[in-house]
């Protein structure tokens, strides 16, 4: 019970083994074993990064689930924006934790993205695997949370929704907000821009 919370709020022990991984590409990449070409993080290299901001809004969730709030938001406190990460957490002012939404967006070439893809199925609570949202999709229960992830196999994408439910009163209310993060994604990335050297609209 408590994996899927800290993971969905951005803190404690499951988030450090959901990102193991990458730390150890960071390592790598610092010191310097990765090609110096793979080292695009926003602002750097040609056109702009689509970070998890863009595919999830304040107003995309007030529209689907009529929340009358107000939200702070910014990057999860897990790990730092990078070229093959994004995160935004919008957290309820005045709420408790079932009124939060986070998104985490990973970008990776098509393999690495179904090995992450795979890694949640067995990292997360109570999964369902529905496949209604782009190549592969599931949906993730416990008490307080409903999560949504989905694999965009063509463009190296991986999306985890996560969202308390006072937000997300029913399981169809997360899959309305991932299903509107795909269409943004098709929107900002042609097919064949995705993978490991950054998403460029």
């Amino acid at each position: 019970a408590v994996a899927f919370a800290s993971i969905a709020y951005g803190g404690g022990t499951a988030v450090a083994a959901l990102t193991q991984w990458e730390l150890a590409d960071a390592s790598a990449e610092l010191e310097g074993k990765r090609p110096s070409g793979e080292d695009l993080r926003p602002g750097r290299g040609e056109g702009a990064y689509v970070v998890a901001a863009q595919l999830l809004t304040e107003g995309d969730i007030k529209a689907r689930t009529k929340y009358d709030g107000t939200f702070e938001t910014g990057p999860l406190s897990d790990e730092p924006d990078t070229s093959t990460y994004s995160s935004q957490h919008f957290k309820a002012l005045g709420r408790p934790e079932t009124w939060d939404v986070a998104i985490r967006v990973w970008r990776l070439d098509p393999g690495k993205a179904q090995e992450r893809y795979d890694e949640l199925l067995t990292q997360l609570p109570g999964i369902q695997e529905k496949d209604e949202i782009s190549s592969r999709s599931f949906l993730a229960n416990e008490t307080d949370i409903r999560g949504v992830g989905f694999l965009d196999g063509p463009r190296g994408v991986v999306v985890l929704l996560t969202c308390g439910v006072n937000q997300c009163t029913s399981p169809e209310d997360a899959t309305a907000l991932a299903a509107g993060v795909y269409n943004k994604l098709k929107s900002l990335v042609p097919v064949g821009l995705g993978g490991a050297q950054g998403i460029k609209p």
